[in-house]
């Protein structure tokens, strides 16, 4: 569990190293938290006072951003007003006064993980909302990926090779994951389709409709992105003996996405989603491949899937 053990320390060093500042920060903020386009400046000349960070904005206490998207390239103030309370920061966005990190997630901005870090702004004793800044965790100091391979067990996980030898191509699909998650959601949800497997590496998708539960159909992305797409299947009812629910198809292909991205050198091949027996198939760039419910696949953080009791032959 070296992993997990890692994965702790260095949220305790990250915190380290943010809260300071992004308190600082804050106090700053909070005298011009009415004034949007005073908050953008200053949230523009503390930008890089930040160590690391990519993007750094304001949301109130609902979870809506007031400020502009302020980065090195400079402000964009299309994003104020946007509602970000479906965030996976936003879960946290409570009436706490302390700073916070969130898991990771894939950016909506880079299609890169991430975390944000989240500092509460109060005046005297009312919350008025929260400073989010947001981070490549590529590009963060002491990140599982660059420290990986120094590890003195890092022999015990069951590879044919060495893992520092290995390296994520980027294939259609990645190019692709928002869409490919709308397509298959809906064609899952509306169209019938109860089992379906992502073959990342090849661009190929294979489908199981439940009119015809014995015959697969294979796609590439040409064709899952196709306007007639959903016309090769006829629209029906969501299976009403499903183990899954309609929303969690959704954040199943979320966790699948995350997973594939996460690191260049430990990383999904292949996720496959079966609704009506409540399992998922995934097969990772080490020589594992794991079958086991919705339930546990979502329940399980980030940094149990690099750890090695969780591998099986």
């Amino acid at each position: 569990m070296w992993i997990k053990n890692t994965n702790r320390e260095q949220r305790k060093f990250l915190t380290a190293l943010f809260e300071p500042t992004m308190l600082n920060f804050s106090n700053i903020s909070a005298l011009v938290w009415s004034d949007s386009d005073h908050l953008d400046n200053v949230l523009m000349a503390h930008l890089f006072s930040i160590p690391h960070c990519h993007l750094i904005y304001a949301v109130d206490k609902f979870g809506k951003q007031i400020s502009s998207n302020i980065n090195g390239n400079g402000v964009d103030s299309s994003y104020r007003t946007q509602d970000l309370s479906r965030r996976p920061f936003s879960f946290r966005l409570e009436p706490k006064r302390h700073f916070m990190l969130s898991s990771v997630y894939i950016s909506k901005n880079t299609g890169r993980p991430c975390i944000s870090a989240v500092q509460p702004v109060s005046d005297e004793q009312r919350l008025l909302g929260f400073i989010v800044a947001d981070f490549d965790i590529y590009n963060l100091p002491l990140f599982p990926s660059k420290t990986f391979s120094n590890h003195k067990n890092i022999h015990s996980l069951n590879t044919p090779y060495e893992l520092s030898q290995q390296h994520r191509v980027s294939s259609p699909f990645d190019r692709y994951f928002s869409e490919i998650q709308g397509i298959l959601h809906k064609l899952i949800t509306e169209h019938g389709v109860f089992n379906s497997t992502l073959h990342y590496a090849s661009a190929q998708a294979m489908l199981w409709q439940i009119d015809a539960p014995y015959q697969y159909s294979l796609y590439d992305l040409k064709q899952l992105l196709a306007p007639d797409m959903y016309l090769i299947y006829p629209r029906c009812s969501y299976p009403a003996n499903a183990k899954v629910s309609t929303k969690t198809v959704k954040k199943v292909l979320e966790r699948f996405c995350t997973l594939r991205l996460i690191d260049e050198h430990f990383y999904l091949r292949s996720g496959t989603l079966n609704i009506i027996n409540g399992l998922v198939g995934l097969t990772f760039s080490f020589d594992g491949t794991q079958y086991l419910p919705v339930e546990t696949f979502l329940s399980k953080d980030l940094a149990d899937w690099f750890a090695p009791t969780t591998i099986t032959a």
